[in-house]
């Protein structure tokens, strides 16, 4: 089985499911067992502080909490961009992201370069992640440090997709509804 930790999954135009329309997902693990992955290109309305007090004591404390997909919306799960001698690199070569511990007693924002906030979480189970690759559902590409991070979340999906090679940075044009055009 290939892994695609540490890798970006985007949605392609054929995926109608709302939930993933034009979705980034960063791959956090997978391994036999599954996949589990967040969104990082859906911002919510809601600051990260009134949904984590302790995150006020971040760089930016106007953070918006993003939506990081269908799975446990309830659950809070934070990315950190660390220095290079961090620990736990997520993917070589991208400087250091890594899922930040949210336990209030020990949150230390300090050491953190840049964070974000999700609420909830994308599941596959055994195999399903690899079967939904192979049939054409997600194009998988590398992760750079800023990607997590960028200023407009939304705008994620085609800047990702204009950095590939051939007929998949024309991807990056392809209108939201075809039928429009």
């Amino acid at each position: 089985m290939q892994s695609f930790r540490g890798k970006l999954l985007l949605a392609t135009p054929e995926l109608v499911d709302p939930n993933f329309f034009r979705a980034v997902i960063l791959v956090l693990e997978h391994s036999n067992e599954g996949a589990i992955g967040v969104v990082l290109n859906r911002q919510s309305d809601l600051y990260s502080v009134d949904v984590l007090p302790k995150w006020d004591e971040s760089k930016d404390s106007s953070l918006f909490l993003h939506w990081g997909g269908p799975v446990q919306e309830e659950s809070l799960l934070a990315l950190g961009l660390y220095d290079e001698n961090a620990k736990d690199e997520l993917s070589e070569g991208i400087g250091c992201v890594k899922v930040l511990n949210l336990n209030p007693e020990t949150l230390d924002m300090a050491s953190v370069l840049n964070a974000r906030l999700y609420s909830g979480y994308a599941g596959w189970s055994a195999g399903q992640l690899n079967a939904e690759i192979s049939t054409g559902g997600w194009i998988v590409a590398d992760l750079t440090d800023t990607d997590p991070f960028g200023d407009d979340p939304g705008d994620l999906w085609p800047i990702v997709l204009a950095r590939q090679e051939g007929f998949l940075s024309k991807l990056a044009q392809y209108p939201d509804d075809p039928r429009m055009n």
